[in-house]
């Protein structure tokens, strides 16, 4: 009796670390390598550093903190104000050290900038939760105002599950409060803010300096 209640245990357990490696909710060791849920999708994203240091010295703009204080988590500090007016290719911004840098919450971000959209990709480990996995994301951004965006998210799954609506909406309206509080704080103003096939277009005011604090060891993983 106690073997066949063994057996039904260990098939159960199989059963599930299979499901939640194949759905990529959760990373069991060698399971989720095979399905390809171990990292994001491959966006083929593209850096040219030299294209954004050439936009920064174009337009008199400056980031003077050590190289490994950018990053998403660290506390950024704005001053001074440069008037833009320029398309900015995707590969200069994901140049961006802090697309490239991980921290407890997210690594391996990719983005992609097509004709009114962005595809995006990441590893995500979900805060408070034994839940992590590969993210896939398309989302607009568009101007309401001159200090303000607002972002629509088009489509959104983890692992290979869709994010249902009201998870859409919790996650729009933080995205939207964090972007126009930063605009506000680093004093950007928009004119114009369009997205085009590997560019985008903007028109409006950015911050002359921008510094980072060293990042919290905690953010590091």
């Amino acid at each position: 009796m106690l073997r066949r209640l063994l057996i039904v245990v260990v098939g159960i357990v199989v059963v599930v670390a299979v499901a939640v490696s194949w759905l990529g909710v959760a990373q069991v060791p060698v399971l989720s390598a095979a399905f390809g849920m171990d990292k994001p999708r491959d966006l083929q994203m593209v850096q040219d550093r030299a294209a954004f240091n050439d936009f920064c010295a174009k337009w008199g703009l400056e980031r003077p903190s050590a190289p490994a204080n950018y990053t998403l988590s660290s506390k950024h500090h704005w001053s001074g104000s440069v008037a833009i007016d320029d398309t900015i290719p995707e590969a200069a911004i994901a140049s961006l050290r802090e697309f490239n840098t991980s921290n407890a919450h997210l690594r391996q971000i990719q983005f992609r900038v097509h004709e009114g959209f962005v595809a995006m990709s990441a590893f995500v480990n979900v805060p408070g939760y034994p839940v992590s996995g590969p993210m896939y994301g398309e989302f607009s951004i568009d101007k309401t105002g001159d200090h303000t965006v607002t972002v629509d998210i088009k489509h959104l799954e983890f692992g290979r599950i869709g994010v249902p609506g009201n998870v859409l909406d919790t996650v729009k309206t933080s995205l939207d409060a964090y972007l126009n509080t930063t605009m506000l704080q680093a004093g950007i103003t928009v004119d114009t803010l369009q997205l085009h096939e590997g560019a985008i277009r903007f028109k409006g005011t950015w911050p002359k300096t921008i510094t980072a604090d060293p990042p919290n060891p905690a953010d590091i993983p």
